[in-house]
């Protein structure tokens, strides 16, 4: 993205690069010119190899540095790529140039020929040194692929300045005209890298509250749910090489289905309740945050993992392991497919917590920048396409999980309620259990007692 002789500042984006899991974009951690590009655009290279050179403002030549070897790792492949929920997310596009000029006034200017380098650990000893007489060499690098089937791409995005919004309500200015809002809504935009001139303000005299932003959030992420169906279908007569990505799923999901033996449980659950409860927080504004019904579900999953803890399990070399933890996986279409961002320690989380959370993953899901952390670790997994209008329908699990669960639209259908068929709001869910692991009826009670927690969403609230 950028060309020798070019000026980098900290936080600009230098390259995207591709790997089997994800495409990423790489940000520059120091102000600099980019003095030398050592990788073609197109050109493979492994793990660790520099790519490119950037050299002070001060006018020092980095041109008799040494040249950096390749480490002898094995570059990163469709063949390395080891799970579905670190697919990859939507491309990033380089930060609004306030956000930029914050970071880069934050950052210290490099006192000797520097390489960058996107190995977290090297960014965080290069961040030490920015003060020191002489800088260690940092190279631009390809970002680290695991093996494990757990790993994530190794985060290269630099995260966001501290707020420094005062605690009132503050004006913003942009093109002329003022933009009130608060500061926890400004912090939640900034955040989610989201211009606050594109929200309509709903508080006092236009003002944008954190629950306008959070609205704006899940809004666009539904329209982007929608947009998504139109642009995968392919021309007719026409041939479609796979991405890394794509391949990655495919060889997942087959995989998943060739060793893993499915069985289904579908129950239906009176959703009445949690409709009444969605709307009684919203008109009370208990929290800071809206709640949907996504999070409502997750929490109610949680509760039912801990009672039944072979869900939330794995089998692996012959045997059962069943995790401490409960981490939540939630399915988010993106371009080219899924990533599974993950909310861990369900088990430990308020309502409220998993709601902000939640939010918190999907404006990243929005405008990309996921950590290693955000796709990594998913001991289960909802699939939730009830935004989508769906029925009713099974999901693949995702290895080396146990199970996933398929969570379908709250539709008006008639029910029988002391003896009279009336019109109710109901929703299906079905969740899709590996035979080694977990009987039928396991199965079974698991559903039954997120049913149990959905019809009395009370519950949920403690």
């Amino acid at each position: 993205m950028k060309r020798p002789g070019d000026q980098v500042h900290h936080g600009d984006a230098l390259a995207e690069v591709e790997t089997d899991k994800a495409d990423m974009v790489m940000e520059s951690f120091d102000d600099g010119v980019l003095e030398e590009i050592r990788l073609k655009e197109g050109e493979s290279a492994p793990v660790g190899a520099v790519i490119a050179v950037l050299r002070p403002l001060n006018g020092e030549s980095a041109a008799t540095a040494p040249r950096a070897e390749a480490p002898a790792e094995a570059p990163a492949d469709a063949a390395t790529a080891p799970t579905l929920s670190s697919a990859r997310p939507e491309r990033v596009t380089t930060l609004e140039p306030s956000r930029r000029r914050r970071r880069s006034e934050a950052a210290s200017a490099s006192r000797g020929r520097q390489e960058v380098d996107a190995n977290p650990a090297a960014d965080q000893q290069g961040a030490e040194d920015d003060g020191a007489e002489t800088a260690p060499a940092r190279p631009v690098v390809h970002p680290a692929m695991s093996a494990h089937p757990s790993a994530a791409p190794t985060a290269i995005v630099a995260p966001p300045a501290p707020s420094q919004a005062p605690a009132m309500e503050v004006a913003v200015v942009t093109d002329g005209s003022k933009l009130r809002a608060s500061p926890l809504a400004r912090r939640a935009a900034e955040e989610a890298g989201i211009d606050l001139a594109a929200i309509r303000g709903t508080g006092p005299e236009g003002r944008i509250t954190k629950r306008d932003v959070d609205n704006f959030i899940r809004e666009q992420q539904l329209f982007r749910f929608r947009r998504l169906v139109a642009p995968r279908e392919g021309l007719p007569g026409t041939r479609e090489e796979l991405s890394k990505m794509r391949k990655t799923i495919a060889n997942r999901m087959a995989q998943s289905k060739r060793e893993i033996p499915h069985f289904y449980v579908t129950v239906e659950v009176d959703m009445e309740e949690v409709v009444r409860l969605k709307k009684s927080l919203e008109t009370t504004e208990l929290f800071d945050q809206n709640i949907t019904y996504n999070d409502i579900i997750i929490k109610a999953t949680a509760l039912a993992l801990a009672r039944y803890t072979r869900m939330n399990a794995s089998y692996q070399d012959e045997g059962i392991v069943i995790y401490p933890n409960i981490n939540i996986g939630m399915a988010v279409a993106v371009e080219d497919g899924l990533i599974v961002p993950v909310i861990h320690n369900c088990e430990r989380l308020t309502l409220p917590q998993i709601a902000e959370a939640a939010r918190r993953l999907v404006g990243k899901a929005a405008r990309g920048g996921f950590s290693g952390d955000d796709l990594s670790g998913a001991t289960f997994t909802i699939s939730n396409m009830g935004m989508l209008g769906v029925e009713h329908f099974a999901a693949v699990i995702v290895p080396p999980q146990a199970a996933i669960l398929a969570v379908s639209a709250v539709k008006d259908r008639p029910v029988v309620r002391d003896g009279q068929v009336v019109v109710g709001k109901t929703m299906m869910i079905t969740v899709a259990c590996d035979h080694r692991i977990i009987d039928g009826v396991v199965g079974a009670r698991f559903v039954n007692e997120i049913k149990r927690f959905l019809e009395n969403p009370a519950s949920l609230l403690v």
